[in-house]
């Protein structure tokens, strides 16, 4: 089992700087991330490479690095692999599509857990259907791929935000999934972000209609 106590204790150190900066991000990722997506995901790749890294190197007894390099070489690593996702990622969109289902799927099973309990297998089979459902159906969408893909990493960096600055964690990476605040939380946000969306582009659309009158 992978060791993460050097990335947990990192966070619980600069708990209020970067849940700050998790929900500042994550308002602009609902209100505005279609308009950068590619760098939303790069980003989102990028750091959770990154973080993985510094996680496991920085807890290895014969590391062969240490301190401040552990550091460096993570996000030089994080920053690779963000680039190579970003490159690619106008051509993943059945990829992109999957993880809108899995994350409706997730968000739907959170929403029904307090009153359908169901087995992890279970859970697990449902999430695995809807990452299908979403790359079929999605594929051919690449603005509503944009709308939710991006509300909903924006309402998870929300969530995990206002976890600490309200909800009284540790770390933003403590989040308890269970509770009803969470929850609420992550819903809302990836609803509200991809209505808000939706209704800023087709303003906009019917403005420039108006214009080319």
């Amino acid at each position: 089992m992978v060791d993460m106590s050097g990335l947990n204790s990192a966070a619980e150190t600069y708990s209020l700087e970067a849940s700050i900066f998790l929900v500042a991000a994550g308002l602009v990722c609902c209100l505005f991330g279609h308009r950068m997506l590619a760098w939303i995901v790069g980003l989102s790749i990028g750091g959770a490479v990154g973080l993985t890294i510094f996680g496991i190197v920085s807890t290895m007894e014969s590391a062969p690095v240490g301190g401040d390099e552990v550091l460096g070489i993570s996000i030089v690593i994080g920053l690779i692999a963000g680039a190579i996702v970003f490159r690619f990622v106008k051509r993943i969109h059945m990829l992109v599509g999957g993880l809108v289902g899995l994350l409706v799927t997730l968000i739907a099973l959170t929403v029904i857990e307090p009153y359908y309990s169901t087995s992890m297998i279970m859970k697990a089979i449902i999430a695995d259907v809807g990452f299908l459902l979403g790359a079929r159906m999605l594929r051919s969408q690449s603005n509503i791929i944009s709308y939710l893909a991006s509300s909903g990493v924006g309402a998870i960096g929300i969530m995990m935000g206002l976890s600490v600055l309200v909800g009284g964690s540790t770390s933003p990476l403590l989040i308890d999934i269970s509770s009803t605040t969470n929850r609420s939380i992550l819903f809302i946000a990836a609803a509200a972000g991809t209505y808000f969306q939706i209704y800023w582009l087709t303003r906009q659309a019917a403005e420039d209609d108006l214009d080319n009158l």
